[in-house]
Formats: structure tokens, C-alpha cells, sequence
């Protein structure tokens, strides 16, 4: 099936807003988008091509494929492609899916923020000498008040993110939560492990949230990612969490600096 005119811009956005792939699998996923031909549907890199573009083995290049079609984004035709190498075949309906998802995820955001708002009204308050004024401060932050809003405030998260978690396990088909750590890895982990996954995947979210609104500079700047340069963000981000992104962007502005020219 042809994707229609917007169906490869959504497939890349996708990828740079979901969570539900690691960082070396977006990476890999553009890497198919970029050689699907639109005239023809062929999409048939080989794996040593794809390793060696992106620097990483070829046993990485078969597991990250392998994710993406369990994953539902792409469909693997082994041994279909020319000279017997495999077919990839987007799931346009999937990254459509997925880019809804995020389009009704800003809606109820915005629908939130709106009734917050709406029912939060400026409350008289007391100063000093028993004057009476207006409190200026949205939020009332006495402690009379504070928990009930606390709680208000995370029922309207859950709102807002439990429908797309419960959307992302229907379109699994085996059931399956899409966890980066539990995809990846199987049976019992070190502590050293699971720090470094959850560094990989905070600065990745980082990155992602940084470039959500720039799909092509996202794109360029995933491509241009190495296992060196993601293995030390990651190490920087364990050392100091928060850190690893800016180090990425500060190392890649090194390479070839960023503009809004690539926008």
C-alpha cells in the first residue's frame, strides 16, 4: 500500500515522539524511512549497510528490526528484497495511530489547562495588620487546600495519559506494556544496568521533547548519534542527571553547529 503525500513527515514525527523505542531504534527506523522509495514501495537496505551508516554491529541492526516489527511499525519480508536481502515495509496506519495519539494527548492537555483555569479564581486573603486583599497567585497554597488540589492535579494527568498506555497495549496484540528495559533485556539485571538504561532513556525523552517541533533537525541529529558519542551521554547522564542531552547537543554543535537553516 502507498503511504499518501504527509504519510512519511508523520512517520518521522512519530518516531521522534514516541517512547516505546530506544534510541539506537529511532535511529534505525529513520534509516528505513530514508530508503523506502515512494515510486516503487522498495525498502530494502541490507543489514551491513544499515550497521555500518549508523555505526553500530550488525547483531544490533538484526535486534533494533527485529523490535520495530514486533513493535508494529514495520513489516519484514525476509529474503524478499533485491539480491535476496530483506523488505521493509512501513506500517503507515500504525505511525498514523501513533501520531493521533499525540494530537488527542495536546487536546486533553489543553482541555485541562483550560477547566484548571476556570476553577481556579482569584481568592480574597489575609496581610499583616488584618487587612483583607485580593491573592494574587493562582493556586491557593494553603495547606487546607494543597492536598485536594495535589490530588486533582494527578487524577487529570492519569486522564490524560492512561488512555494512550491502554491504546499502545490493545495495538501490541500479545498484551505486552512497551518497555524499553523489558524489550531489551530478559531475566535479572544488575543495579549498574538499570541506572544505565534509565540514563539512556532520560536524556533520550529529553532530546525528543527538545526537537519535538523540528522533525527534519530531530532526524539529522539521530543520524548523526554514533555508539560513542550515545555510550558517553549516557555516562554523563548517570553521573549528572539532567546533564546528558546538553552535553549531546554541545558535542554534536562541535561536529557541525545547528541552525534554524535545517529547520
Amino acid at each position: 500500500m502507498r503511504p499518501n503525500k504527509s504519510d512519511v513527515l508523520i512517520a518521522f514525527k512519530a518516531i521522534s515522539l514516541t517512547t516505546d523505542m530506544s534510541v539506537t531504534e529511532k535511529r534505525v527506523a529513520a534509516t528505513l524511512l530514508d530508503h523506502y522509495n515512494r515510486d516503487t514501495g522498495q525498502c530494502d537496505p541490507a543489514l551491513n549497510t544499515i550497521a555500518t551508516l549508523l555505526g553500530i554491529n550488525r547483531r544490533t541492526a538484526i535486534r533494533a528490526t527485529g523490535s520495530l516489527e514486533r513493535s508494529g511499525y514495520f513489516r519484514i519480508d525476509r529474503h524478499g528484497g533485491k539480491f535476496h536481502r530483506n523488505s521493509y515495509q512501513p506500517i503507515w496506519a500504525r505511525f498514523r495511530a501513533c501520531e493521533n495519539g499525540w494530537a488527542e494527548k495536546r487536546k486533553r492537555a489543553k482541555q485541562f489547562r483550560s477547566a484548571a483555569s476556570e476553577l481556579s479564581p482569584l481568592q480574597g486573603c489575609h496581610i499583616g495588620g488584618g487587612d483583607s486583599a485580593t491573592q494574587t497567585y493562582a493556586n491557593n497554597q494553603s495547606d487546607l487546600t494543597s492536598a485536594s488540589q495535589q490530588r486533582q492535579s494527578q487524577q487529570a494527568v492519569s486522564a490524560i495519559e492512561e488512555p494512550a498506555v491502554k491504546w499502545l497495549s490493545k495495538q501490541s496484540g500479545s498484551g505486552r506494556q512497551y518497555s524499553n528495559a523489558q524489550e531489551r533485556f530478559h531475566g535479572k539485571r544488575s543495579c549498574g544496568d538499570i541506572a544505565r538504561t534509565a540514563a539512556e532513556r532520560r536524556w533520550n525523552e529529553a532530546l525528543t521533547k527538545q526537537l519535538a517541533s523540528a522533525p527534519n533537525v530531530f532526524a539529522g541529529v539521530i543520524e548523526a548519534i554514533d555508539s560513542d558519542l550515545s555510550h558517553a551521554t549516557t555516562e554523563v547522564e548517570m553521573r549528572q542527571p539532567g546533564r546528558g542531552v546538553e552535553f549531546l547537543l554541545v558535542q554534536l554543535d562541535r561536529r557541525k553547529p545547528l541552525t534554524n537553516a535545517d529547520v
